[in-house]
């Protein structure tokens, strides 16, 4: 039985959860401040994870877009430590052969990754995403149902689409970019920029993501 450890036990953590037990059994623990106060079986503190008898467990990062920063800090800890994280690509999304997935990258069902796509470590793909020909995804980035990213397409590093957002071909997108939902990308995005809208414009405050 696969040895596979959750870390975050929110919301995330039971899709994460649900996904993982449909593919087969696994051995599954989670590492949650909140679920180890409360007494939830197979959970244990946060910082345990980096304890050396979990050193042979599979990782997922169950952190969501609000905390994408953090994700990575703890995916570069994972690789520091020599932990495995795994990757999971649900069974009816098509990945082309040429594709390349990160490790710690979580794929949902109904997803279309074309060719040469490169998306990097620690990457959320949600349900029903189409990621066309020669586009890359930076690491630690977020991508929310629906989205369509057109070909020679380049996502920087913890960046967050919304629902529904639609990239045009050959836009780049800086690193911590956050694009609200139903969004339409017709040009280059900064580093740290929120944008919204069709036709999109860029704001001068953040966007709340609840």
């Amino acid at each position: 039985m696969p040895r596979t450890a959750i870390i975050g036990y929110g919301e995330l953590g039971q899709q994460f959860k649900i996904h993982l037990e449909q593919t087969g059994k696994f051995e599954l623990l989670f590492f949650d401040d909140i679920a180890y106060s409360k007494n939830i079986p197979d959970s244990f503190e946060f910082s345990s994870f980096q304890e050396d008898k979990y050193s042979l467990y599979q990782f997922y990062i169950a952190l969501g877009y609000k905390h994408l920063e953090k994700k990575k800090e703890i995916l570069s800890l994972l690789n520091t430590l020599g932990r495995k994280s795994g990757v999971f690509i649900h069974n009816s999304t098509y990945v082309n052969s040429t594709a390349s997935i990160g490790q710690g990258t979580f794929i949902y069902p109904m997803c279309t990754i074309d060719k040469e796509v490169q998306i990097n470590e620690g990457c959320l793909i949600n349900n029903g995403v189409i990621i066309s020909h020669d586009s890359t995804v930076g690491e630690c980035s977020y991508i929310s149902p629906g989205v369509v990213i057109s070909g020679n397409v380049n996502i920087g590093s913890c960046s967050f689409l919304g629902s529904g957002t639609v990239v045009s071909n050959n836009v780049n997108i800086g690193d911590n970019v956050v694009i609200g939902a139903g969004t339409v990308v017709t040009k280059d995005i900064p580093a740290n920029a929120n944008v919204i809208g069709n036709p999109m414009r860029i704001l001068s405050e953040k966007i709340k993501l609840v």
